[in-house]
């Protein structure tokens, strides 16, 4: 599992590695003999980054509608590495994001040893996705996609319950997919996901496995997959980026289908702000029956390259 993860990691940032200032790869023919006839061979990947700083501080004494003092703050980074080369397409992204809370609920200062760091962001995501033109605006496809975590994670009673890529889901298939500008539906009938714990710690791994199999350290389904993508300026300064996948388990009843969803709204603000507004929600009873839900709002400083 290590390796597949440094190998997904190592593709992403050698790629990266390549971009030039205008977030463009470009690649130089080999001069000729005659230095007048040497031109620019065409470029086939285009490349975006974007990176969002948040940070937020309250403070409160002796407030009549109460309260607790807090700090928090976070980092939301979002990559984009496309090729094009005749039928060839290549789509990657790369998702992190991290943020953390603290509160003064004691009352004894915000940097009190009483008061902890809570996170409130945590989140890994690779993409890529391969398609060769079949006819029109379907392609061939091949997807592969990692989602995990940094950090370790905590219920409601402080319990661990998760660790830094535990779990690990690496989601494969092979299938259709419908793509124009701005919008993507990839449908698949052969998928097969994998979920890894990395810890060895009991309880993380009753929580990811279940209490029967907690000793495992990975699990293995196959099914099918539906994956829809959406992102274009839907007005002026206002972009929006929507994903919506659902993964049903050969193995398990067509209404226990795993669904999450995602909308992200960002807002320029002027030059060096934006306003930016996210909400997910999810459903997958193999870790609850209850619909998961995150709602996040904050001003950010945008940085792009």
């Amino acid at each position: 599992m290590k390796k597949i993860l440094i190998t997904l990691v190592f593709a992403t940032l050698t790629i990266s590695a390549f971009a030039d200032n205008d977030g463009i790869m470009n690649y130089q023919s080999v001069a000729m003999s005659d230095s007048t006839s040497e031109t620019p061979a065409p470029s086939h990947w285009t490349i975006k980054n974007d990176l969002i700083l948040t940070f937020e501080q309250t403070q409160i004494s002796n407030w009549a509608a109460g309260g607790f003092s807090n700090l928090s703050f976070g980092g939301l980074f979002k990559g984009f590495y496309n090729y094009q080369n005749g039928k060839h397409k290549v789509d990657n992204t790369a998702e992190a994001s991290y943020a953390r809370t603290k509160q003064d609920q004691n009352g004894e200062g915000i940097w009190d040893s009483g008061n902890r760091w809570i996170k409130s962001e945590d989140k890994i995501e690779l993409n890529s996705i391969y398609g060769y033109q079949a006819i029109g605006n379907w392609n061939y496809s091949a997807l592969m996609n990692l989602k995990s975590q940094f950090d370790n994670g905590y219920d409601k009673d402080s319990n661990i319950i998760s660790a830094g890529l535990s779990p690990a889901i690496l989601t494969s298939s092979v299938g259709m997919e419908y793509k124009k500008t701005g919008f993507s539906a990839l449908f698949s009938f052969l998928t097969g996901k994998t979920t890894y714990c990395l810890d060895e710690r009991e309880k993380i791994r009753k929580s990811i496995f279940g209490t029967d199999d907690w000793d495992r350290t990975w699990k293995f389904s196959l099914g099918s997959f539906v994956k829809l993508f959406y992102q274009r300026d839907v007005w002026t300064n206002v972009n929006v980026l929507a994903k919506l996948d659902f993964f049903w388990d050969y193995s398990k009843p067509l209404l226990d289908t795993d669904i999450n969803g995602e909308v992200f709204v960002s807002m320029k603000i002027n030059k060096y702000l934006n306003a930016f507004v996210s909400i997910q929600a999810a459903i997958d009873k193999d870790f609850s029956t209850h619909i998961q839900y995150k709602e996040r709002f904050g001003i950010s400083i945008p940085i792009n390259f």
